[in-house]
């Protein structure tokens, strides 16, 4: 037996039409916009009215910043130390500085001294105003004065 034209054993090729391939993809996008607005949450803020007090008391009960003392020590070469234009060792200043309020430990402290102060004395400080409660302390060390200029011997020289 032959095979004719209109048999059915003979295979024919099926092309994919358009519609066929894009219909999964389809499913697939619309399913993530569903699962999107399923899942998203929207923005429902509602406002809130607020009475603020109002202040009181005068100006002048305020304080100023002109009236804050700023907390500067000056280290000097002998060990001295200078605050409030006032000489001191350091075991008479500890005292001084215990009595001041406990508001006036959470302002910067700033300690100024030259090159030629030994290190050993700035630590010291340090360590005790930390004792003291200061935590934020500023060092500014000024730098020589030299006639040339340079802030530090150059290495070779001298």
């Amino acid at each position: 037996m032959t095979a004719t034209k209109n048999s059915r054993f003979r295979r024919r090729r099926q092309v994919p039409r358009w519609g066929d391939v894009l219909a999964p993809l389809l499913d697939v996008i619309f399913l993530l916009v569903i699962f999107l607005l399923v899942s998203a949450s929207f923005d429902d803020t509602q406002l809130i009215e607020i009475q603020l007090p109002k202040a009181r008391g005068s100006a002048e009960a305020q304080p100023s910043s002109e009236s804050v003392d700023p907390m500067i020590l000056v280290l000097m070469e002998d060990r001295k130390i200078r605050w409030r234009d006032q000489f001191h060792t350091l075991e008479d200043l500890l005292p001084l500085l215990d009595q001041l309020p406990e508001e006036s430990r959470l302002q910067a402290f700033t300690i100024q001294t030259d090159r030629n102060v030994d290190m050993e004395t700035g630590l010291q400080v340090l360590g005790e105003l930390q004792n003291l409660g200061w935590s934020s302390v500023e060092f500014e060390v000024s730098p020589l004065t030299d006639p040339s200029g340079d802030l530090e011997p150059r290495l070779g020289e001298g």
